[in-house]
């Protein structure tokens, strides 16, 4: 999965209710920002790894883990988008 790849994949799940930043890195891992209205998620995975992600991490957690897990990127934004969208 690619990043262009990733951000439809938040379009799919989240229309245009939210704004995603997408970043990939040279191994093929994607870090993903979502901010709605009121809350917010970061995401950090591997498709070949799984996908770790928080709803509403605190300004000082900065890369301390994550406290939720998803095997595909799909099922974390689909948890995520019941917590996220009002």
């Amino acid at each position: 999965m690619n990043p262009q790849q990733a951000r439809d994949l938040v379009r799919s799940v989240f229309g245009d209710r939210v704004h995603a930043e997408v970043t990939g890195f040279p191994g093929g891992n994607l870090s993903l920002a979502i901010a709605g209205s009121r809350h917010s998620a970061t995401i950090d995975g591997h498709p070949d790894t799984g996908w770790a992600y928080t709803i509403d991490p605190a300004e000082d957690d900065g890369f301390t883990g994550h406290d939720r897990a998803a095997e595909t990127l799909e099922d974390a934004l689909r948890d995520i988008h019941g917590k996220l969208v009002d």
